[in-house]
């Protein structure tokens, strides 16, 4: 499939925070690294139109395009080297007061200086547009295959520090049901359009008519644009699959400690009901062994001392 601008604004403009979403477009503008100069006149472009929430999005595409690019050739490096000095200006500064992100922008420059991605001078240039008196913290985000992940993305901890709750874990496990590259309905229809000779390397050497082939290669472009994002959603996949199981481990982990610390509880208060009611059983026993005071017979009152003791005599 030929490079078209209006169906790449469109996938600017469905683009979101997970990192299934950049790797994807990441691998379908590599795929057309051949329009490297339109692609990134687009991207600049649409990130200057774009929300000031939006613009870090575009930061983390550019990240990926032009480190995962770079084995296949230097056309994205040179490109986003024309121009990432306006991109980076306009970023700053319409993140000015979102120190969480100018500090995520940081960090991709980091990245970029110590894996040489692009020059020394150039780094700091591109450093001197960030807003002057703010506080760094280059440590902010997490690293993952060198693709700087999304706001979104959090390392999951460990059991020493704390758990997983249990919302995180079932929202992991239901966005992974929803996103995933093997339930897609959809790419199963599409794979089941592609020809036969798309597969077939000998059936393509007996084709002779050039209109044919022109027409299979079309297919085979189509193919390959399909199967490369294909293969990326479930790269991607493999990669959340992982993050949930270990995530499930740790989370399995602490609730087997919680078992135990529950079970341990127990025992110590099923031991201290058992003392309670001992207490109350021989309470009870000895309020029995009490006499029934309200059984005794009233008292007649003591008699006057006078009744006791004759009148004196006169």
């Amino acid at each position: 499939m030929s490079f078209n601008t209006g169906s790449f604004v469109g996938k600017l403009i469905e683009l979101n925070n997970s990192q299934q979403s950049i790797q994807t477009l990441s691998g379908w503008a590599i795929h057309h690294r051949r329009n490297a100069q339109q692609i990134v006149d687009v991207w600049f472009q649409q990130l200057t139109k774009s929300p000031k929430e939006r613009k870090l999005l575009f930061m983390f595409l550019s990240n990926d395009i032009i480190q995962n690019s770079k084995r296949k050739g230097n056309e994205f490096t040179q490109e986003f080297s024309r121009v990432l000095p306006d991109a980076l200006s306009h970023t700053y500064k319409s993140a000015v007061e979102d120190l969480k992100t100018i500090n995520q922008i940081d960090r991709i420059l980091q990245i970029w200086k110590e894996r040489e991605i692009f020059g020394k001078d150039f780094i700091e240039k591109l450093q001197s547009f960030r807003p002057k008196g703010l506080r760094s913290d280059s440590q902010s985000e997490d690293q993952t295959d060198g693709t700087l992940l999304s706001p979104t993305k959090k390392r999951v901890r460990s059991t020493s520090d704390s758990a997983p709750d249990p919302d995180t874990v079932i929202r992991s496990l239901i966005n992974l049901e929803r996103g995933s590259a093997l339930q897609d309905s959809r790419i199963k229809q599409q794979f089941s359009t592609i020809p036969n000779e798309v597969w077939n390397v000998q059936a393509v050497e007996k084709i002779t008519d050039r209109k044919r082939l022109e027409t299979l290669l079309k297919s085979v472009d189509n193919s390959y644009e399909l199967l490369s994002q294909h293969r990326i959603r479930l790269q991607t996949e493999f990669q959340e699959r992982n993050k949930v199981a270990a995530m499930l481990k740790e989370f399995v982990m602490h609730q087997k400690e919680q078992l135990r610390s529950v079970e341990s509880r127990l025992t110590e208060y099923q031991g201290k009901l058992q003392k309670v009611q001992a207490v109350r059983t021989q309470l009870q026993s000895h309020l029995n062994s009490l006499p029934d005071l309200t059984t005794v017979t009233k008292l007649e009152p003591l008699p006057e001392p006078g009744s006791l003791f004759g009148a004196p005599d006169d």
